[in-house]
């Protein structure tokens, strides 16, 4: 299978979830950020057994992670497993950076200093966030800069994602301004659900803002 194939159908396993529930399988795809930068990925997505066989989306995995390794080095992305329960299908992978983690799913993520994220063309002056406790705030009224991180993560439409952060999470961008929801989970979480496009309609992809302590 090509590669272009093979990361479509990884991608298409993470959309058109629902929920995101406290059962031992999970219901949503997560992406979980490291202190020292490396990412965990869990991709949910529905086990359909007529579709493909568990061996060959494990096999279909491998590759896609050998292929990208080849070009990328060796431990840029790791397979963590490959698991089937209660009529869902589970795969982890491992990032050693938010890069790797772009790159191998080609989508926007980005994790640094909010300084950072404006020098890099985020232009978060014009991003309408609310805190934790449902503030409108605006990013120049944000205290000590130095303290605080921000993840700019890309969902497409159809697509639910739980992004966990080693910190606490004190601001996300409001969901009004954007076609999709975005939500604080926990303290150290954000849930973002995004829309399946109506039919006919773009299908489009959009950036969610998380500002979280260091």
């Amino acid at each position: 299978m090509g590669r272009w194939k093979a990361a479509c159908l990884l991608l298409a396993m993470s959309c058109g979830l629902v929920g995101c529930g406290q059962n031992k399988t999970p219901e949503v795809s997560s992406v979980s950020i490291g202190k020292e930068g490396g990412i965990t990925h869990q991709i949910v997505g529905s086990f359909e057994q007529n579709n493909y066989q568990l061996e060959s989306l494990e096999t279909l995995a491998v590759d896609r992670v050998a292929e990208y390794c080849t070009d990328n080095g060796s431990d840029s992305v790791t397979l963590g497993s490959v698991e089937e329960e209660d009529g869902k299908v589970m795969i982890l992978f491992n990032y050693a950076a938010a890069q790797d983690y772009s790159q191998f799913n080609n989508r926007e993520f980005y994790i640094g200093s909010l300084e950072e994220a404006d020098a890099q063309g985020y232009y978060l002056d014009s991003v309408a966030f609310i805190s934790a406790d449902g503030k409108p705030t605006e990013i120049g009224d944000v205290e000590e800069w130095d303290g605080k991180q921000i993840v700019v993560v890309e969902t497409k439409s159809g697509e639910d994602l739980l992004v966990n952060t080693y910190g606490k999470v004190l601001y996300i961008n409001q969901s009004a301004t954007s076609n999709l929801d975005i939500s604080f989970s926990g303290k150290t979480g954000a849930y973002i659900s995004h829309p399946m496009a109506e039919e006919g309609g773009m299908d489009e992809s959009t950036l969610s803002y998380i500002v979280f302590e260091k």
